[in-house]
Order: C-alpha cells, then sequence, then structure tokens
C-alpha cells in the first residue's frame, strides 16, 4: 500500500466510522476510568480460546483487555460513549503530568493486541521531530473481518488511541455516501 493511500485510508476509516453506524452490538467499558487516572484495571478474567467471530463487544474486550494488561491509562469516557452508537470498539489513553504515555507503553499495548490474535498488516512511516525522538506512531491490523487502528502521540503528556472497525459496517456506510474503495481520488 503506497503512503498516500495508506493516508487517504486512515482519513476514510475516520469518516466512516464518525458516521451514523451499523450495529448495534453491546460493548465498551462501564464508563470507568477519567482522564487522568494512573492506570486501567488489569483484565480480571482470564483470555478466552480466540475463536468464532469477532463482535463489537469482543474487539472492545481485546482493547480494553490489551490497555489494561499493557499497564496503559483508562479509557477516556468519552470515547466508550461515542463509540456506543458506531459501528466500532474504541480506546484513547492520555497521559498525564506526573505519568506520561510513552512510546513504550503503546508497544506493550500492541504486543498485548497481537497475544490477542490481531494480525500486523501496515505500518505508517514514523514522524520523528528535529531531534529523531519519535512523535507519532501508527500500525494496522486485522482479525476476521476486522480493521484495527493503534496510534501513538507524543505531543504533551502522550495519548494512545486504538479503534477496530467490522469491514462489513464500513463498507456498507462507504457505499451508502458513495466513496469509492480506493479512497476519494480513485487511487
Amino acid at each position: 500500500m503506497r503512503k498516500g493511500t495508506a493516508v487517504r485510508a486512515a482519513v476514510v476509516m475516520a469518516v466512516v466510522l464518525g458516521a451514523a453506524g451499523c450495529g448495534t452490538g453491546g460493548g465498551g467499558a462501564d464508563g470507568g476510568g477519567k482522564r487522568g487516572a494512573a492506570s486501567a484495571a488489569p483484565s480480571a478474567t482470564p483470555r478466552a480460546e480466540d475463536t468464532g467471530p469477532v463482535t463489537k463487544a469482543s474487539a472492545q474486550a481485546d482493547i480494553e483487555a490489551a490497555a489494561a494488561d499493557a499497564g496503559a491509562p483508562a479509557n477516556y469516557p468519552d470515547v466508550v460513549e461515542m463509540a456506543a452508537t458506531r459501528c466500532d470498539a474504541a480506546y484513547r489513553g492520555y497521559g498525564t503530568e506526573d505519568e506520561k504515555v510513552g512510546l513504550e507503553r503503546y508497544e506493550a499495548v500492541v504486543g498485548e493486541l497481537r497475544e490477542r490474535g490481531w494480525q500486523p498488516s501496515f505500518e505508517a512511516p514514523g514522524r520523528k521531530d528535529e531531534n529523531g525522538t519519535v512523535q507519532i506512531v501508527h500500525k494496522y491490523f486485522t482479525k476476521r473481518g476486522w480493521t484495527l487502528s493503534a496510534e501513538f502521540q507524543a505531543f504533551e503528556t502522550g495519548l494512545i488511541s486504538v479503534s477496530a472497525a467490522d469491514k462489513a459496517c464500513t463498507d456498507e456506510i462507504r457505499s451508502r455516501i458513495q466513496i469509492p474503495e480506493g479512497g476519494t481520488d480513485g487511487q
């Protein structure tokens, strides 16, 4: 996949996920966890055998457990609320002045997602500042008809953002709003 195509795909995915969602699969967190919370609670149950279809609830559970097991901050409550009406599962963990979120924490979350069966599919070139410090990393994964995007932003206190969407749902929305498969410029 070319760099420009990947960027367009990410923009299209953001637009699609922001559109009125299809499917109302329950999922998400209970609204606990506030910005600035130290870290997500460790996953309380052992991982279930990873078989069967991925659902919104199972994708959200994978993301939440991966973040918790990696020691990432708790999911921002507004993210859970927004995802509830869309066809995606989502997580956004913000660092604080006292506990910044660094690249190593992001890599730990990504490692936990791989352990849960999410297969790497594409990695956008990381962005570095003038000192060579990584500022933005964006990786994509797939799992049985779902696409997951995991992003790290080093700015200020750090941010880890993860979202996963059902390809069938995003394809349906894409057809409704008539976005070509290759992106907005046909590539």
